[in-house]
């Protein structure tokens, strides 16, 4: 059951906070120089958020959550978000004309600290609930 609530909750603080992220953060900077490209798909979209977080668990706040350190999960998905949303900006940017400094700059900064702060806020809840 804790491992059901860590995850829930994690993927429901991710996508809450992506949604606005996105929205004030992230698309602004993405229409300037993709906006043309831009065209949101729900299936693959929804895959990618159930599969990140699954990785999140198994990588982060599953040792975490057994540490009992919810800074680690903090830390540690941080390095992970900033790996993960890392690899995709610096491989569009190597391979696509349109890519820019910006993008990469301002989506790595957000995949690492949502990515953090997920894993610690759905540890956080998740102790709360099971003590």
């Amino acid at each position: 059951m804790q491992l059901f609530t860590l995850y829930a909750s994690t993927l429901i603080i991710f996508l809450v906070v992506d949604m606005i992220g996105i929205s004030f953060i992230v698309k602004p900077v993405f229409e300037r120089s993709v906006g043309d490209l831009l065209e949101l798909k729900l299936g693959p979209a929804a895959m990618f958020y159930c599969f990140y977080i699954a990785g999140l668990l198994y990588f982060v706040s599953v040792p975490a959550m057994a540490e009992g350190n919810a800074t680690r999960a903090l830390l540690a998905g941080a390095l992970l978000g900033l790996m993960c949303y890392g690899t995709y900006e610096f491989t569009n940017l190597s391979t696509l004309r349109v890519w820019t400094w910006n993008q990469v700059i301002v989506d790595c900064i957000w995949g690492t600290v949502l990515t953090g702060g997920s894993a610690w806020a759905g540890l956080t809840i998740t102790r709360w609930i099971h003590g």
